[in-house]
């Protein structure tokens, strides 16, 4: 109540205050135009100036303040979604845009080519894959899902998680557990695994990487939910047309149909677009062709030249030259410069920062377990490794005590 009193008698003196500016520069204007004289045609006059400048005045104080509620409304009401200037586009599809803050001040929205907002309050879209057309969004609390095409809501948020489109069907979770509904919410299937954080529930030729929590490992999962990788493995891995297996400190590469293209080996393994490339735990980098066969068994990535110093000492010396050409000075340097000569072997790289003894023939002398090989001598050589250990070895690889 105190509030209301205090807001009216604010406004109370707020219109005596304008009416006392009115009439002070009415009666400016009336001396101005020599209208003060106390009879009838004078009092006529200056009530009809007063009365014309405060209408005038009244218009005007209108107009500013009309405008000036309508700069608030429009800056309140599109704070979030109509400040292009502050938002970045990103194309759903030929129709149909999303609109966000790279900031994230504040939360985005749908916008069709017509210029129709459908859906506002986005936190975050993930578009599906293949055909599937239903776009996965946040609105900051739950996730549903709408149509690329159209901007409308499909599935109203409802999910704590939900994952992207693919081959036709999309994981929810649901009371901890993972369930599968298709383009119009129904749920198609379950396949009985509970929800565990961090794990991407998105099929990849047409089969997804599941956790089994009685097996205490991942497995494969096909479109209708059954098993078709048993759930014996670390973790499992997706690249196009083949999975990597993984197995505590070992891995293995089957193709698409689930065939072995690479057996369980110990180290690391890369499927390129080519070839397929495996590094042993013993640093050996072996290539293999896309179906398994055999390319290279030991790579080498590089061979480098070792010197090392001798006893011998050189003096070099500095020469002048005048612009013509002609030598007009020539002094010895103070500090000799210590001979180095060329070793009887080299070092070689195969996996990258891994190094190995290497005949001039091409002969391999060791493997390559050494993070760094120096020629200390014609044919000897300090070998160390990562641990900054060392030893020193001969040209045939055999250790020097």
């Amino acid at each position: 109540m105190k509030t209301n009193i205090s807001m009216k008698r604010a406004f109370i003196l707020l219109w005596h205050g304008l009416k006392a500016i009115i009439v002070g520069i009415a009666n400016w204007i009336v001396e101005l135009f020599g209208m003060r004289d106390g009879s009838k045609y004078g009092k006529i006059l200056r009530r009809i100036v007063g009365s014309c400048f405060a209408f005038m005045m009244l218009l005007i104080a209108i107009a500013v303040g009309s405008e000036f509620c309508r700069s608030v409304y429009g800056w309140w009401s599109n704070r979030y979604d109509s400040d292009e200037q502050c938002y970045s586009q990103r194309h759903v599809s030929e129709n149909v845009s999303y609109w966000y803050d790279e900031y994230g001040y504040g939360s985005g929205y749908l916008e069709t080519v017509s210029g129709k907002k459908t859906i506002k309050g986005i936190s975050w879209i993930a578009t599906p894959l293949g055909t599937d057309s239903l776009v996965c969004y946040s609105n900051g609390k739950k996730r549903g899902y709408f149509n690329k095409f159209t901007g409308e809501a499909v599935i109203e948020p409802k999910y704590n998680h939900a994952w992207i489109f693919s081959d036709g069907v999309a994981a929810v979770e649901d009371d901890g557990w993972i369930k599968f509904i298709d383009a119009s919410g129904k749920e198609v299937f379950s396949p009985g695994i509970s929800y565990k954080s961090g794990d991407d529930y998105v099929f990849h030729n047409k089969h997804l990487v599941a956790f089994n929590d009685r097996a205490g490992a991942y497995g494969l999962i096909d479109t209708k939910g059954d098993w078709a990788l048993k759930p014996e493995y670390s973790s499992i891995e997706n690249n196009k047309d083949y999975w990597l297996l993984y197995k505590t400190d070992s891995m293995s590469v089957v193709n698409s149909e689930f065939q072995t293209v690479i057996p369980f080996v110990k180290g690391r393994i890369w499927v390129g677009d080519k070839d397929i490339i495996v590094i042993k735990d013993n640093h050996v980098a072996q290539l293999y062709a896309k179906n398994g066969d055999v390319i290279e068994d030991f790579c080498i990535s590089g061979v480098n030249c070792l010197t090392y110093d001798t006893n011998e000492l050189r003096y070099d010396t500095t020469k002048l030259y005048n612009d013509d050409g002609t030598l007009f000075s020539e002094t010895k340097d103070d500090e000799p410069t210590i001979v180095k000569k060329m070793a009887k072997c080299r070092s070689y790289e195969s996996e990258i920062g891994w190094y190995g003894l290497i005949s001039t023939e091409g002969k391999i002398i060791t493997p390559p377990m050494y993070s760094s090989i120096e020629a200390i001598g014609y044919d000897t050589y300090l070998c160390k490794f990562y641990d900054s250990s060392g030893v020193i070895l001969n040209g045939k690889g055999e250790r020097i005590k």
